[in-house]
């Protein structure tokens, strides 16, 4: 299913839960206010989340009143390594990251998390805190709720859990696939790769990345993600300048990329 399906999908199931959905979601508890970072964003009625979209209409209005609409900001660090997640997202906009940092203080991105998936896996398995840093790469919007409210909803055994645990499947498939990347291909094919995974989640709209944070994602050095980018934009594949970048040509981007790419995009 694509975005526009999801999109659709949405709005038919949630004709179905009650003619009060809407309003539900946009009267947000304070009481459980998540973080001064986040401020209260309104609900269009248009969901995009892969996972919420794929709930049943009982379902979804049964998690319905839990959900509060949240918007991120770009380079908001939202766990930290070793915290205990008490708060999960399900992405619509926002695209987040997962950043392993080492004694020296270099860092390499390990996920890369949309629409299509959840942030805050971990505790909802109810597994041990987290190894790594959670980052909002791209700012945008989500749909947030407590992690006990989800960890209850997957313990009922209906569709949310069988729709996380086939997301788990595929956030382990990236995790191996960039493992494999990270070792094996040049700076060239991985950067490329990478534009495309964030393409994927936010489409054709420039996007806010500069070349040492897209160095930190990477674990290369700024000077080789600058080069690389003068690369690609010498060969009219992307546009940068002054912190934004457009794909403007994203099958030759597929070109230069890795066959990691595609092995990836299919649980996109």
């Amino acid at each position: 299913m694509d975005r526009s399906d999801s999109v659709k999908t949405s709005e038919s199931w949630l004709r179905r839960t009650s003619n009060n959905a809407f309003d539900q979601m946009t009267i947000l508890r304070k009481a459980n206010s998540t973080s001064e970072l986040q401020r209260q964003s309104a609900f269009n009625g248009r969901l995009t989340n892969k996972i919420l979209t794929s709930l049943s209409g009982p379902d979804f209005a049964h998690l319905l009143p839990y959900l509060e609409p949240v918007s991120l900001s770009s380079r908001q660090r939202l766990f930290e390594f070793g915290q205990t997640i008490d708060y999960v997202y399900f992405p619509e906009t926002a695209v987040f990251s997962h950043l392993y940092f080492l004694a020296d203080g270099s860092s390499a991105g390990a996920t890369v998390i949309g629409y299509e998936g959840v942030v805050g896996l971990s505790a909802i398995l109810d597994s041990r805190p987290e190894s790594y840093w959670t980052h909002v790469t791209l700012a945008g919007t989500a749909v947030g709720a407590r992690a006990d409210i989800i960890r209850m909803e997957f313990s009922r055994g209906r569709d949310l859990q069988h729709l996380l645990l086939a997301y788990t499947r595929s956030r382990i498939v990236q995790l191996s696939q960039r493992a494999v990347c990270n070792g094996r291909h040049n700076l060239k094919e991985r950067l490329a790769t990478w534009l495309l995974m964030i393409r994927d989640r936010v489409g054709d709209e420039p996007i806010d990345l500069t070349h040492e944070y897209i160095a930190n994602h990477l674990g290369s050095r700024r000077a080789g993600v600058s080069t690389t980018c003068n690369l690609l934009a010498g060969l009219g594949i992307i546009k940068y300048r002054r912190g934004r970048l457009r794909v403007v040509d994203h099958k030759k981007l597929e070109e230069v990329a890795c066959e990691c790419y595609g092995a990836m995009q299919e649980f996109t």
